[in-house]
C-alpha cells in the first residue's frame, strides 16, 4: 500500500512539473512584434494620437504564449495575453482617454514571449491654443464632429436666367431660399456645423470683383449660421470643377493667371468677413482638377504642384487681411478632394504664420455602389449596408486616420451620403459606421451632402440616417 501511495505522488510531480513546464514554454527562436492589422511583414514601432483621445488597431503577432504590460492608467487595452498567434495575429484595441495635462504625454506597451520583448511607444499631442486665446484646429474639430452641407443653394447656377436675378441662382437647383428656421432646426436637432459651398464666378465682373448683392447675401446666410450657434464653413465651389466654366484648375501652366485672379477673389471674401468670429471658417477651394478634368489624381506632376501653390497662396491672403482673420482656423483641399494615399502624399500642408490653425479637407463617396457617385446604383434593386462595403470603405478610411495622426492635424470630410433612394434603415447603419470609424480612430469632421433636415418642413424623412450621422457626438 505504502508502495502505491508513493507511486500517486510521484505521479503528481511529474504532472504538476509537466504543468509548470507549459506555463513557462519556450521556443528555440521566440519572436514577438506589433504589426499593422492584417499585413505580419509590416511591424509597429509607435502609435500617435491627438489631445482628444480614441482608440487605434494593431495586430499582435508571436510564436509563444505572451503578455502585455502597460503602467500608464490613460491607456486601456483590449487583452492582456495570449497564446501564439503568428498565422492569424490578433487585433489590439488600444484606447486613449482625453489629455487634459496640457503637455504632450508617452507611454510604452512591452509585449513579451519566451523571453523576447518588443515595444511599442504611445504617444499624445496636448491640445493647441495659440497665443490669443482663439480655438486652435483641433479643439474647433473636436467641437464640430458632425455637420451638413446647405447645398445645391449659393452653390447653384445655370444660363436660362438673369444673372442680375441672384433669387433665381439659389433656387435654380430646387430648393427654397434659405432662411434662418432651416440653421435653427439643424441646431436643435443636434448638428454642430455646416459647410455653405458658393460658387463666385456668375457673380463677378471684369475686374475680378464680387457684385455687392451676393456678397451681402452670402453673409446674411453665413450669418443665420453663426446666430443659431453652429460652426460655419464658407468655400469657393463650383469655380472649380470638370465643367467648362471652371476657371479655378491645378494647372501648373497657367498658374500665374489663376493665381491673380485667385487672389483678387479670396482678399475679397476674407475683407468681408474679417470681424466675425471663430465659429467662422474659409474653405480655399472644392474639387479642384487640372487642365484634363482628371479625376481622383492629375494627369501629371503639374497638378499636384498648381494644388500645393493655390493651397499656399489662400493661406496667405487670409492672414494677411488681418482682424479675425490672422487666427482663423483654415482648411485646405488635396487635389480633386481625392483621399488615397497618392493623393495625400502630393499633398503638401502650406506654412502658416499661426500655428494649429489648418485643417485638411477630402470627400469620400465610396463604396459607389451605395453612394451612387458613378449612377451605377440598379433602383429596382437598391442595395442594404453590408460587411464588405464595411471592409471597402474601412481600407480607405484607414488611409485618413493614419494621414490625420501622423501629421498631428485635424481632417475633414466635407462631403459623404449614400443614395438616397435607398432604404433609411440602411442608409443609418452606413452613416453610422462612417462617422463612428473615423470619430474614434482620429480627429475627423464629416458633413453629409442630402436633405436630412428637410428644406420646406424643418423636419427629416430620414430619422435612421440623422440618428447615424449624430452618432459622431459621442466620440
Amino acid at each position: 500500500m505504502k508502495a502505491y501511495r508513493y507511486l500517486i505522488v510521484a505521479v503528481a510531480v511529474m504532472m504538476a512539473a509537466t504543468a509548470c513546464s507549459n506555463d513557462e514554454e519556450t521556443v528555440s527562436n521566440p519572436k514577438v512584434q506589433f504589426c499593422a492589422v492584417g499585413d505580419s511583414t509590416s511591424t509597429v514601432s509607435g502609435l500617435t494620437f491627438t489631445a482628444w483621445g480614441g482608440f487605434q488597431m494593431v495586430d499582435i503577432r508571436s510564436n509563444a504564449n505572451w503578455q502585455l504590460d502597460c503602467s500608464a492608467d490613460w491607456i486601456t487595452l483590449s487583452n492582456h495575453s495570449g497564446i501564439p498567434t503568428v498565422d492569424e495575429g490578433i487585433h489590439l484595441k488600444v484606447a486613449v482617454s482625453e489629455n487634459t495635462t496640457g503637455q504632450q504625454r508617452s507611454a510604452d506597451i512591452l509585449l513579451t514571449g519566451s523571453g523576447q520583448t518588443s515595444k511599442i511607444t504611445i504617444t499624445q499631442n496636448a491640445a493647441e491654443v495659440d497665443n490669443c486665446g482663439w480655438p486652435s484646429a483641433l479643439e474647433a474639430s473636436n467641437s464640430m464632429k458632425i455637420g451638413l452641407n446647405l447645398y445645391n443653394t449659393l452653390d447653384a447656377w445655370g444660363t436660362w436666367f438673369d444673372w442680375n436675378d441672384i433669387d433665381a441662382f439659389q433656387t435654380c437647383w430646387g430648393n427654397p431660399l434659405v432662411t434662418a428656421e432651416w440653421f435653427n432646426a439643424v441646431k436643435a436637432f443636434g448638428f454642430n456645423a455646416v459647410r455653405i459651398p458658393v460658387t463666385w464666378f456668375p457673380h463677378i465682373d471684369e475686374a475680378g470683383l464680387v457684385s455687392e448683392a451676393w456678397m451681402s447675401r452670402v453673409e446674411e446666410v453665413v450669418d443665420y449660421a453663426l446666430d443659431a450657434g453652429l460652426y460655419c464653413i464658407v468655400n469657393v465651389h463650383h469655380d472649380t470643377g470638370a465643367d467648362d466654366s471652371a476657371w479655378l484648375r491645378a494647372d501648373w501652366n497657367n498658374i500665374d493667371a489663376i493665381t491673380a485672379k485667385y487672389t483678387t477673389l479670396w482678399q475679397q471674401i476674407a475683407d468681408r468677413f474679417k470681424n466675425h468670429g471663430e465659429r467662422l471658417m474659409f474653405e480655399s477651394y472644392n474639387e479642384i482638377l487640372d487642365e484634363k478634368s482628371s479625376w481622383t489624381e492629375p494627369s501629371g506632376e503639374g497638378g499636384f504642384l498648381a494644388v500645393n501653390s493655390l493651397a499656399q497662396t489662400f493661406v496667405n491672403i487670409v492672414r494677411a487681411s488681418g482682424g479675425n482673420n490672422l487666427h482663423r482656423n483654415l482648411i485646405v483641399n488635396t487635389y480633386s478632394a481625392g483621399g488615397t494615399q497618392k493623393t495625400l502624399d502630393g499633398f503638401t500642408i502650406p506654412t502658416d504664420e499661426v500655428p494649429g490653425h489648418l485643417m485638411v479637407e477630402v470627400h469620400n463617396y465610396s463604396p459607389s455602389s451605395f453612394t451612387n457617385i458613378l449612377g451605377n446604383v440598379d433602383e429596382n434593386n437598391l442595395p442594404v449596408w453590408s460587411a464588405d462595403f464595411e471592409k471597402s470603405l474601412a481600407s480607405e478610411l484607414d488611409v485618413l486616420t493614419a494621414y490625420a495622426n501622423t501629421n498631428h492635424l485635424p481632417v475633414v470630410i466635407g462631403e459623404f451620403a449614400g443614395f438616397e433612394k435607398i432604404a433609411d434603415e440602411e442608409l443609418g447603419k452606413y452613416a453610422e459606421y462612417m462617422v463612428t470609424y473615423c470619430r474614434q480612430r482620429a480627429n475627423i469632421t464629416l458633413f453629409y451632402w442630402s436633405n436630412v433636415v428637410d428644406r420646406n418642413t424643418f423636419g427629416t424623412n430620414y430619422p435612421n440616417l440623422m440618428n447615424g450621422l449624430l452618432k459622431a457626438n459621442n466620440y
